[in-house]
């Protein structure tokens, strides 16, 4: 005979003495920074560089942790959110923030460019140049 229920049937529920096991103290706060991070950074232009690595780091610590006791604690997939979400907010900041960087030194650039030339266009040499158009 198999444990496996006819079609159209589940299975039985656990046993009343199974117990979950709880989760690690550091795998919400991970998916928490990690997701927040990641808005942030796409919604913010980059501020989540300053949060993400946080859920980063807190999730590959609790995954670590979890990895290295199975029967202690719980709550992986919270830790890999985290860790996943982290990196990714990680990167997509960083790349905000050298783009937002470059933006502002092209605009510093192109302001000392023209502060620099020479003045050489003025409404006379405007006028001149339409009328010998005409």
């Amino acid at each position: 005979m198999t444990d496996t229920p006819p079609p159209g049937y589940q299975p039985a529920p656990a046993p009343y003495g199974f117990q979950q096991l709880p989760p690690h103290p550091e795998a919400n706060n991970a998916m928490v920074f990690g997701i927040v991070g990641l808005c942030l950074s796409v919604m913010c232009g980059g501020l989540g560089v300053f949060v993400a690595p946080f859920g980063w780091i807190k999730g590959k610590r609790a995954m670590a942790e979890i990895d290295a006791n199975p029967t202690t604690y719980g709550g992986r997939g919270n830790a890999q959110a985290g860790f996943i979400t982290g990196l990714i907010g990680t990167i997509l900041g960083a790349l905000f923030l050298l783009f937002w960087v470059a933006y502002i030194v092209f605009i510093i650039v192109m302001i000392v460019v023209t502060s620099r030339e020479a003045d050489t266009t003025t409404f006379d040499s405007i006028n001149a140049m339409l009328s010998t158009r005409i």
